[in-house]
């Protein structure tokens, strides 16, 4: 197959690049099956965004016990870089490779040390949702289903609504047998993007350490921990949410019942540590496992994780491990990628931690049929399985934020883009169209040059190289959003390609680039540059171009965070193409462009849908569990949620119990241990 005819091939890959959304995939890049792009999936995925699987250039390195622990950053300095993370307990540091090393050189020096234990990659683990809407505790079908049609529901596969009446967890029933989550067996800690401690709704169940709190390696923290928990993402002892995911998940949890506010969490009472893991931009394997040593150290019998990535962290599972040593229940979320578990290369981490205190819960529609974006595992022996039960994760109603979403259409493309050394040849509003897995679809933004080659060369065969743009060109397009203030997260949804002449792997001679600026009008040439990941090579990149001058396309779905626009009511997001003096090359498109901003809100709630929702639920009725029976260990907690769970056909040959978790089953004569073995994961 010719190079240049590779291109439908090379699209086509994209949809396997979204197998693992908020997951990053672990498999080769090419798909020699795929034949065309599946551009839903391209759609999906300028939504929620294309993530590394580690920070470039920065490991953790984890010495043998020999070594004591005073000496643990001078050995680290002579390997690396040190970056200031220090975990006595699970003797680990971070350091940053050398600049003229690969990963893979620095992983292999560092491993041959004879202190060293294990190195691996900060790997980053990704929250595993989003999707906001409306209204109550009738909205709270997974608590109580009658067959309610939830108000603006953002889920609606399978025609989930209206919900199927009785499917839900019985919360009525099980609080039948108790509401309290009161005692220290109730502390749940949430590790995730931090937590609106201050919501109307929340305020009242949040921890608060009444001898003083300890940091991750168990040292007394001087300024104690006045916000509830530990942030550390920012390193300091605000963990307040920037973007609304920890809070719906705190929230479902824990909000507070029976105070004629907003919703009630499973466990009415239980008390939230919010520790912050996830930044803006993720979180890193050291980070988690820093969070979750602060969370077993400052008493939390239940830990929820509504996050995920693709690599298997050591330092993770160790940390784990020690959360299993002081009987602490880690509850995950099995991700959101229709991801078979069982499959080679299909990873979801921690869902696939093989720890006997972790249940790993997939998410269930308001019929209790599989949600359509849930993983699962059908592997053959069912001990094996590592996704344990299902709980309801779609249109899950809680505390959230003041999202808001500026999507751009004809007029505004038309309007308020600005061109900029435009003559002859200005980006331009197009709406093109081309045959995809047999359909017409129809990509409408802004092209360049003035016309639909971009399309051509990329998925209409015989793939003919775009119109050439002029040498030397430079073209600049741009357009200030006005936005809030109060906003903690700004970021653009997009699909971008970019048919730039490029000479190797990363550079390029014609090419497309980004910035974006606080300040209304062109933010080139002082605005912030923004670097995007090429869906196909897998690289981030701060100009956009081809493979080299015959290969595919430069091509785009990720959603970057706009740090500087972070505090300002305006951000200008502009494009420029360049194009050098010796060939003449390019074309450009950029589409489905939008910009959300979060704020964070004392009295905001929305609807939700992803496995982060359906683990919380989980989480919450284990911590009823804990509370109303505190001699209970985390063995016991499962062992009552195996008992108790209902069995439904959807999670039957996907899930290793094949139960819904059920709070009224699970509590029936709960202070009866009745001895029965489970086979835990």
């Amino acid at each position: 197959m010719n190079i240049r005819k590779q291109t439908l091939t090379k699209i086509g890959l994209i949809a396997t690049l979204f197998v693992a959304t908020n997951i990053l995939v672990s498999e080769p890049l090419w798909n020699p099956k795929q034949s065309s792009l599946d551009i839903e999936a391209l759609r999906k995925k300028s939504k929620e965004g294309k993530k590394l699987p580690y920070l470039p250039g920065e490991v953790v390195i984890k010495f043998k016990k020999q070594i004591p622990d005073t000496d643990l950053l001078r050995q680290t300095s002579k390997l690396g870089q040190i970056t200031g993370v220090l975990n006595t307990k699970g003797h680990f540091t971070t350091a940053k490779l050398f600049e003229s090393e690969t990963m893979e050189q620095g992983l292999a020096r560092i491993s041959k040390d004879p202190d060293v234990e294990f190195v691996e990659p900060r790997y980053l683990y990704y929250k595993q949702a989003d999707a906001p809407n409306d209204t109550d505790f009738s909205q709270l079908w997974g608590l109580r289903n009658n067959g309610q049609i939830v108000t603006n529901p953002s889920y609606t596969a399978n025609s989930s609504n209206d919900g199927t009446s009785g499917k839900d967890m019985n919360v009525l029933g099980g609080w039948d047998v108790t509401t309290s989550c009161t005692g220290d067996k109730a502390i749940v800690a949430v590790l995730d993007t931090g937590v609106t401690y201050t919501h109307e709704d929340l305020v009242g169940n949040m921890w608060s350490p009444s001898g003083g709190c300890v940091n991750q390696n168990g040292v007394t923290i001087g300024a104690g921990c006045p916000n509830h928990g530990w942030d550390f993402a920012n390193n300091d002892n605000d963990p307040r949410d920037e973007e609304g995911h920890g809070t719906h998940v705190a929230m479902t949890i824990g909000a507070v019942g029976n105070n004629n506010k907003g919703i009630s969490g499973v466990c009415q009472s239980a008390k939230i540590m919010a520790v912050r893991v996830l930044g803006l931009g993720g979180g890193s394997n050291d980070t988690i496992a820093n969070g979750i040593n602060f969370a077993v150290r400052n008493g939390a019998k239940v830990i929820n994780m509504s996050l995920g990535g693709s690599q298997f962290s050591q330092t993770m599972l160790d940390a784990i491990e020690f959360a299993r040593q002081n009987d602490v229940l880690v509850v995950v979320a099995a991700g959101n990628s229709t991801l078979n578990l069982s499959a080679a290369g299909n990873n979801s981490y921690p869902c696939e931690y093989d720890k006997e205190n972790l249940i790993c819960i997939a998410a269930l529609d308001q019929k209790y049929v599989l949600a359509n974006f849930s993983n699962y595992d059908n592997n053959a022996t069912t001990t094996s399985r590592s996704v344990d039960f299902g709980a309801p994760g779609t249109n899950i109603y809680s505390g959230y934020g003041i999202e808001v979403t500026q999507s751009e259409t004809q007029t505004t493309y038309e309007n308020d883009w600005v061109n900029i050394g435009a003559s002859g040849n200005p980006w331009t509003y197009h709406s093109c169209s081309f045959l995809s897995n047999g359909n017409s679809v129809t990509l409408s933004g802004l092209y360049l040059p003035n016309d639909c080659s971009v399309i051509g060369w990329n998925f209409t065969p015989p793939y003919n190289n775009p119109t050439a743009m002029p040498l030397g060109s430079n073209r600049t397009v741009y357009k200030n959003f006005s936005i809030s203030s109060a906003a903690t997260s700004v970021r653009l949804n997009q699909v971008l390609i970019s048919d730039g002449e490029g000479y190797d792997a990363n550079l390029c001679f014609d090419y497309t680039e980004m910035k974006h600026s606080a300040t209304a009008g062109n933010p080139f040439p002082n605005g912030t540059t923004i670097s995007l990941i090429d869906d196909l090579r897998g690289v981030y990149m701060d100009k956009f171009c081809r493979k080299n001058s015959a290969e595919y396309s430069f091509i785009s779905t990720e959603s970057p965070v706009l740090f500087s626009c972070i505090g300002s009511s305006n951000c200008s997001v502009g494009y420029r193409f360049f194009s050098d003096f010796s060939t003449a090359n390019g074309g450009a498109l950029a589409t489905e462009i939008s910009m959300t901003t979060w704020a964070p809100s004392n009295t905001v709630y929305a609807n939700l849908n992803g496995t982060s929702m359906a683990s919380p639920n989980a989480a919450g009725v284990a911590a009823l569990i804990r509370s109303y029976n505190p001699n209970f260990t985390y063995s016991d907690v499962i062992t009552k949620l195996i008992e108790g769970g209902v069995t439904e056909g959807a999670l039957t040959g996907t899930t290793k119990y094949g139960k819904a978790i059920n709070a009224n089953d699970s509590l029936k004569h709960l202070k009866q241990v009745t001895g029965v073995t489970a086979v835990l994961q």
